[in-house]
């Protein structure tokens, strides 16, 4: 199945509010499903592009979050 979304990162606020849309509209997939999925591929683009704006380390921010804060 082929989104507009398939680049590997959102390019602008545009792409990432198209995102954010399609997102909302995947909230209640059920996981291992073809929406299931879109959903995490949907989250992973989402989250990148913020910490991209945002300026923020997202490694790092995972690595502190899996070590319990």
């Amino acid at each position: 199945m082929t989104h507009l979304l398939d680049p590997p990162a959102l390019a602008d606020e545009s792409a990432y509010a198209r995102a954010l849309d399609e997102l909302e509209a995947l909230m209640c997939s059920e996981p291992g499903t073809p929406a299931g999925r879109r959903f995490d591929e949907l989250v992973v683009l989402i989250e990148e592009y913020e910490a991209r704006r945002d300026g923020y380390d997202l490694a790092r921010m995972r690595r502190a979050l899996a070590a319990g804060g």
